[in-house]
């Protein structure tokens, strides 16, 4: 016989048997005492938390010959041919792939021939929220009023993809994530019956990465008995899973807090090259995090070490919750991102930038009032003049000062404009201009769909390094995209991976 998976082995068949949903099994076996059952089920939770295996001890239970206290004895030939997948009577579907009207208008048809052996015929519909609109439509009369000897158990992860029509004729359990603790009682248990030597950090490991699923930790600790002959070590559990270790966490953390942007990018490189998930990364950091701030508010405390304590030291109860903040931005924007480790590096980068670099984030108001406050001692042929000699790259901020000193903003923007114009080449305005229509892409995006949709009619005209010139057709749009100039800036920074300063001017101008 051929060897089977341990998730398989150790599939709970009793209701006592399965972990974390007592709050489920017990309702369910109170009802098969009290011969209540209902005619349509609803299971609903996280995969790996028992939907399917209770939806097939629940199929035995109801047709079980000899049932004790609400389970199924599993030794009836009611049960047995269940077990052995023989007994026809319990039919299981799986929705992603018989997902259309035909497939459920066979079952409608069925459902008026009574069960051949059982009492019940149960139908299985795994991820039923595949199931097309028609499919429903179909399946909503049969499923008010079945016949009495039918009984649906209809299992999901994303109930709200479900018409509230079938959901209302359901009873509905909602499945929980596992705990920390019954999770590891039951890999214990499984360690013990397998003889597999493993030690607590790798334990602890398959937990975290199976993030509350019990058939993922099983998987997991499955995979990692193959990988590994002898004694299965935490390293193990993370080169399997794609993340990184405490230890890689503590040293990139570190890295950000000291601003070591080249080793921060060649073990981005790293992870990368070694098939890193960087949404696991970001989990992980995210909850190393959050055990510096319990740290910091003095619960738990004697989870953490010496080493961790001197980098939470380091850090203010304002720069951890920034880095909360950072860190669960980018782990939406990895996972929706077609190039992960291109979009890792920005927002690591960008939160360096705001968090540890504070003494270069001044903030607008400041900087608007300081050059108010230098422009009322300053004649003003002295600043021009002098912006001119020094040949400052004035910050666009400056662009932002009242009206009475809009010749002044004039004289700025044509200081950046000289300063792009007399570094230009015609391969940075080629690439500029290569990835220019990748704004289109960001028209549906919250944050910058706005100058996007201001800058899809726009041209870049000139460009260095550092700077870019872009065009508008009319001279009345360049006051609206200079009010989201940050916005702006921070859009082509997405784009092109770089600070560029950018002068806004209109077509006639330019020409």
């Amino acid at each position: 016989m051929g060897y089977t998976a341990l998730y398989r082995k150790f599939r709970p068949q009793t209701f006592s048997e399965m972990v974390g949903q007592e709050h489920i099994t017990r309702t369910l076996r109170n009802q098969i005492i009290a011969n209540r059952v209902g005619h349509a089920y609803l299971f609903n939770g996280v995969r790996g938390t028992g939907k399917t295996t209770s939806a097939k001890v629940l199929a035995r239970a109801v047709n079980c010959l000899n049932p004790q206290d609400g389970e199924p004895c599993n030794e009836c030939e009611i049960c047995k041919a269940a077990l052995d997948g023989s007994l026809t009577d319990i039919v299981e579907m799986d929705a992603a792939s018989n997902n259309s009207v035909e497939d459920i208008r066979s079952i409608r048809e069925e459902v008026n021939f009574l069960p051949t052996k059982a009492k019940y015929r149960v139908y299985i519909i795994d991820e039923v929220h595949m199931l097309s609109q028609g499919a429903f439509n179909a399946l909503l009369k049969t499923l008010e009023e079945p016949p009495e000897y039918i009984i649906f158990i209809l299992a999901t992860t994303e109930p709200q993809k479900i018409p509230a029509t079938i959901i209302s004729r359901c009873q509905r359990f909602d499945f929980k994530s596992i705990s920390h603790d019954k999770m590891k009682q039951c890999l214990e248990n499984i360690i013990s019956k397998e003889n597999i030597t493993i030690d607590d950090g790798a334990i602890e490991e398959i937990i975290n990465n199976s993030k509350g699923g019990m058939r993922d930790a099983i998987g997991l600790l499955d995979q990692a008995s193959a990988f590994c002959n002898n004694n299965i070590t935490a390293n193990d559990i993370e080169e399997l899973s794609g993340n990184i270790s405490i230890k890689q966490i503590r040293t990139f953390l570190s890295n950000i807090m000291q601003k070591e942007y080249n080793v921060i990018f060649d073990s981005i490189s790293n992870y990368s090259s070694n098939g890193k998930d960087f949404a696991l990364i970001c989990e992980k950091i995210i909850n190393y995090i959050r055990e510096g701030i319990l740290y910091k508010k003095k619960i738990n405390t004697d989870k953490i070490l010496d080493e961790d304590k001197n980098i939470f030291d380091k850090l203010s109860d304002t720069d951890l919750y920034d880095l909360i903040d950072y860190l669960s931005d980018t782990l939406v924007k990895v996972k929706n991102s077609y190039q992960k480790e291109l979009t890792f590096e920005v927002q690591m980068i960008q939160m360096i930038d705001k968090i540890f670099n504070k003494e270069s984030n001044v903030s607008r108001e400041t900087l608007i009032n300081e050059i108010k406050a230098e422009n009322t001692n300053v004649p003003r042929e002295t600043s021009i003049n002098e912006i001119k000699a020094e040949n400052i790259n004035v910050p666009r901020e400056t662009l932002k000062i009242e009206n009475k000193t809009d010749s002044v903003i004039e004289e700025l923007k044509s200081v950046r404009i000289n300063n792009i114009l007399r570094n230009a080449t015609k391969q940075n305005i080629t690439f500029i201009k290569d990835l220019w229509s990748n704004i289109n892409e960001y028209l549906i995006n919250e944050k910058y769909k706005m100058v996007a949709g201001m800058l899809v009619n726009a041209t870049p005209v000139a460009a260095s390094k550092k700077g870019v010139i872009i065009t508008l057709p009319l001279e009345s749009s360049i006051s609206r995209i200079e009010k989201e100039y940050d916005n702006s800036k921070e859009l082509l920074k997405e784009i092109y991976d770089q600070n560029y300063k950018i002068v806004y001017i209109s077509e006639q101008y330019w020409k």
